[in-house]
């Protein structure tokens, strides 16, 4: 009976290594069409211009990108969704052969991609902070200078690192992307094979700022207007060139100095975006990368403002504590994705009313405005009063 146990115990450990290989090499296939994806969105235009060829090589460069692309797809589980998704491809190199504009070719090629990460659960953000440029200045020069130049310029030989119309095309995922050999075939193994995802990370915050290097940071309101932008998954996924100017501007320099602006994100905005994370986590079947996320969103995001919460909303406090144990449990004991997605859902409501709600009514500068209004009047009346007493000081004399 022991040894019956034993072996069903062997069985079921095999069969969720197995399953647990085919999730990572599914997890490559897609991270390698999203990669050559992003060279056709950017690269595309460096080879056709109004319609015609301006480099052939880089030309056929592209819709080899493409064929490869779309096969890498074809290889991949079979969903719903994924007939569509190949079709989108289909067009694409349609589009191609047609030497299409290639601003259109660029929405294209970014829309698949896009797709692709959500049909695919691909998981396009850290789970950590991202670090400072710095932090990987020196692998920088150790692996990448003798190719990219000392500051990224290329040399003429590579693109240049510190085109910023160029670079904001790139999302920071596209760029951590482009250091996995698994993923890209340019940068090799020996430049980039014993790198881990920290220093992938590193190196592509490193990257950015070339782009921004000796800009000035943008204007703090622009932190409010778009909070999405300086949280994750929103800083690794957006890419600047989709933006507007001023918000595109800005995220370009964001991502290049990460260290600088976690003082302008608020802590449930933190929240919520890891909850994001765990959420693709859990529907790729990384039961314990979800429950890792969660925690982090709690510890790092809802905690550190729980008593304000609290002390605002009483209401709203016991609903949040319920709503995270109840995410908790379930994560925990593997419930259905339908379940756990439901409870993601509705705690990102929740973070968000109580972030609407710590933070100042709209209206709140408008007692600013009385404020400096009463303090004009009562200098007035103070004013009066003195140049009254005064008077009558003069009159009696």
């Amino acid at each position: 009976m022991r040894n019956s146990w034993t072996l069903l115990l062997l069985l079921a450990l095999s069969v969720q290594s197995l399953w647990a290989q085919q999730v990572a090499e599914n997890d490559k296939l897609a991270a390698r069409a999203s990669n050559l994806l992003s060279y056709i969105a950017v690269g595309y235009g460096d080879a056709i211009d109004k319609g015609q060829i301006i480099d052939t090589g880089l030309y056929q460069l592209q819709q080899d990108h493409a064929a490869e692309a779309l096969d890498l797809v074809r290889n991949l589980p079979d969903k719903p969704g994924r007939s569509a998704l190949e079709n989108s491809m289909t067009g694409l190199q349609e589009a191609l052969s047609r030497r299409e504009d290639a601003e259109k070719v660029r929405r294209r090629a970014n829309e698949i991609a896009d797709r692709l990460a959500a049909l695919y659960q691909m998981q396009r953000s850290p789970a950590h902070s991202l670090p400072s440029a710095s932090l990987a200045a020196p692998l920088f020069q150790q692996r990448c200078a003798s190719c990219h130049g000392r500051w990224g310029q290329g040399d003429g030989a590579l693109p240049d690192l510190r085109d910023a119309r160029r670079m904001a095309s790139f999302s920071l995922y596209d760029l951590y992307n482009t250091l996995d050999p698994n993923v890209d075939s340019v940068h090799s193994e020996r430049v980039d094979g014993d790198l881990n995802s920290r220093q992938r990370w590193a190196l592509a915050v490193t990257v950015a700022a070339f782009a921004v290097k000796n800009q000035l940071p943008p204007s703090a309101d622009l932190a409010e207007r778009y909070p999405a932008l300086i949280s994750l998954p929103g800083m690794a996924v957006t890419r600047p060139i989709e933006l507007p100017t001023d918000a595109r501007s800005a995220l370009l320099w964001w991502r290049g100095h990460p260290h600088l602006i976690r003082s302008l994100e608020h802590p449930l905005t933190r929240a919520e975006g890891l909850l994001s994370l765990a959420e693709t986590a859990y529907r790729g079947g990384d039961n314990a990368g979800a429950y890792h996320k969660l925690m982090l969103a709690y510890r790092e995001g809802y905690k550190p403002l729980q008593q304000s919460i609290e002390m605002s909303d009483r209401v709203l406090y016991s609903k949040l504590q319920a709503q995270w144990q109840t995410l908790r449990r379930e994560v925990l004991s593997n419930a259905p994705n339908t379940d756990v997605i439901a409870s993601i859902q509705n705690l990102g409501t929740l973070l968000g009313r109580a972030r609407a709600r710590l933070e100042p009514m709209p209206g709140g500068h408008i007692s600013y405005l009385w404020a400096a209004l009463l303090f004009a009047l009562a200098l007035a009346l103070g004013v009066s009063l003195w140049w009254g007493l005064r008077w009558r000081k003069r009159s009696r004399l």
